[in-house]
């Protein structure tokens, strides 16, 4: 089933203006920023819709933007995901929230917000009730989801309204709270808050397992929640289940937390739309934010890389046997049927010299390119000096290219290598390099490069994601404001070629 779920709340629409400072301004000591591009994502409740429509759901929108531009960027962005936006009322009197970000040398410079956060009149409050009531009754809404940030949408009188309506309709209602007082969430399924915002709406500091029961205890009291519970980051999550039940972490590579609460709630709301017990829907929300922070920047996850992540965790017992039924997939399948079914159609293995992308031929690979591109063909790519070709190349390598349907290897030129690692490297040329690379399944093209980074490369070829190694984190990355997403991966503990050479040397 395709779950129906209607989001309720403070609509953002986050501007980024990416660029380059290679000078002071003359007049006043501040940085020149030359703007590259502009992008546009979507913030607040806006991302939780977002997280639901990876998810597979119909997602129905209600709250409040400006008639103006903005507005109408964030109408068009929501509407090119097929997200209904019919719930949405637009003023003359208050502008659409926005949070520009300046990012120069892939550092955030300034964030200049547009906002009224009063609260909205009584006209924009009657449009989103009544708008919430025509959805439940002639869409077949199957759970809400409440996002407060407080942005001035989720008023008292609002929030007390939708959730009586929730209650008369007998449907969940979950809410990603803010503030200290959660008063106004009374009633709800659920509250997803942090440590910190437990801590504020309870007044118990959370320490230790006694501290959070104790939290646990008074939300539930405060709020007449049917269940109780506390998002702790790196400890997983926390929920009032005959005492304290604790549903440990399981992310192992964490680069960016950005839009991880938005992704719980997302998770749990499509689990329970479908009257998953709760204790499946926090194992499956728990993988869907760590599949999450396992990305750079505000980002989703699918059906398939949560299913992932839990088989790879052996994880796949904590969640019912009616999930490969809910998630529309077999668990088999998708680990196998690929494999299979080249074997049955008794295909043969590419030409490795095929893979390998000549200088003549780089013309015509970019003409191909477009055309696969055009396909929605998702291409990902990475580099790297790749000497010595070990398990830990491998495992990256095939992580990056689960990612996407089309797997590019930019390669450090033999003189390259020698200028970055000097004149003993590299131990192997630049062709057995290659040939190796485009003797791997995972990989579907090699490139050589002679700079010292593959940034010429990079704006070429346009692909959707980059990939480089955890190393990379908090450090530029060539070419990263010319991609749509950049994804970090962990490298194999103890496997690298410069830890090979030195036990050939001490051999």
């Amino acid at each position: 089933m395709k779950p129906n779920i209607l989001v309720i709340g403070d609509l953002i629409l986050d501007h980024y203006i990416w660029g380059k400072c290679e000078r002071i301004s003359p007049e006043a000591p501040v940085q020149v920023i030359e703007v590259a591009k502009e992008t546009l994502n979507l913030g607040g409740a806006c991302n939780v819709a977002n997280n639901l429509i990876a998810l597979d759901c119909n997602v129905f929108i209600c709250g409040m933007a400006g008639a103006d531009k903005a507005g109408e960027d964030l109408k068009n962005k929501l509407e090119s995901l097929h997200i209904n936006t019919q719930g949405i009322h637009y003023s003359k009197n208050r502008p659409t929230t926005q949070k520009s970000r300046i990012i120069a040398s892939h550092q955030q410079v300034v964030r200049v917000d547009r906002e009224d956060k009063s609260p909205i009149d009584k006209e924009a409050e009657q449009f989103i009730l009544e708008s919430a009531k025509k959805l439940i009754k002639h869409s077949k809404i199957h759970c809400i989801v409440l996002s407060d940030y407080q942005k001035g949408v989720l008023s008292q009188n609002l929030t007390q309204s939708l959730i009586q309506l929730a209650c008369d309709s007998k449907l969940k209602i979950l809410v990603d709270p803010k503030g200290k007082d959660y008063s106004k969430y009374q009633g709800a399924t659920l509250l997803t808050p942090n440590k910190k915002e437990a801590t504020e709406a309870t007044g118990i500091q959370i320490k230790d397992d006694s501290s959070l029961l104790l939290a646990l205890q008074k939300l539930k009291e405060i709020c007449h929640l049917e269940y109780s519970l506390i998002t702790l980051s790196e400890d997983g999550i926390g929920i009032l289940r005959n005492g304290l039940h604790k549903i440990p972490t399981i992310a192992k590579e964490v680069f960016d937390v950005t839009g991880a609460g938005d992704t719980v709630i997302a998770a749990l709301a499509f689990m329970l739309a479908q009257e998953e017990d709760i204790l499946s829907s926090l194992h499956f929300a728990n993988a869907a934010a760590a599949v999450v922070v396992g990305k750079v920047g505000s980002a989703t996850a699918n059906k398939q890389e949560i299913l992932n992540y839990l088989r790879d965790n052996h994880l796949l017992d904590s969640l019912s046997k009616e999930i490969p039924k809910i998630l529309n997939t077999s668990i088999i399948d998708s680990k196998f049927l690929p494999h299979l079914q080249r074997i049955s159609q008794k295909q043969k293995p590419r030409n490795l010299h095929s893979k390998f992308i000549k200088p003549d031929d780089f013309a015509l690979f970019l003409d191909f390119l477009q055309t696969l591109k055009s396909q929605d063909f998702k291409t990902i790519f990475t580099n790297g000096c790749f000497d010595i070709l070990h398990f830990g190349h491998i495992s990256y390598l095939n992580k990056a290219r689960e990612l996407g349907d089309l797997l590019i290897v930019g390669l450090n030129s033999d003189s390259s290598i020698k200028r970055l690692k000097g004149n003993e490297r590299p131990i192997n040329s630049q062709e057995d390099r290659a040939a190796l690379l485009c003797a791997l399944e995972c990989v579907d093209f090699v490139i050589i490069f002679d700079e010292d980074t593959p940034l010429n490369l990079i704006s070429q070829i346009k692909p959707d994601i980059l990939v480089k190694g955890a190393d990379y984190a908090n450090k530029k990355i060539a070419g990263s404001d010319l991609v749509k997403e950049v994804r970090l991966i962990e490298f194999v503990e103890g496997k690298s070629t410069s830890a090979t050479i030195k036990k050939i040397k001490k051999e």
